[in-house]
């Protein structure tokens, strides 16, 4: 009985200790998984900028009147669509749907000069 005292003397300090710095790092950890969560999103995937950039090419090509936009409308993934909104002023707007089924729709508006 004596061995065991002397091997297992535990104040009630150290006990304390253990359980703020528990508390600290437990709240440390909740940040951490917060803030990636936070970072971490769909919107900030390479994905997504990928079939952003597409959507901005089409744009492009659109205003170019190129004959490669021609091929691309016949796909039933790509919704070009041209609205004047005034005399001055004319939206259109791109539907695309990549190759895993996200959709991303932008507008664009374009001055029409007489």
């Amino acid at each position: 009985m004596v061995l065991s005292k002397k091997y297992y003397n535990l104040s009630a300090n150290s006990i304390l200790e253990s359980v703020i710095a528990l508390t600290i790092i437990s709240i440390c950890l909740y940040f951490a998984v917060m803030i990636f969560a936070s970072v971490y999103t769909p919107k900030t995937s390479a994905k997504f900028y990928s079939t952003q950039n597409k959507v901005n090419e089409l744009f492009y090509l659109s205003q170019l009147k190129s004959d490669s936009l021609s091929n691309e409308s016949e796909d039933e993934n790509l919704l070009i669509e041209e609205e004047n909104i005034s005399t001055e002023l004319k939206k259109i707007s791109i539907d695309y749907k990549d190759s895993t089924q996200f959709r991303f729709q932008k507008s664009f508006y374009v001055q029409i000069r007489p």
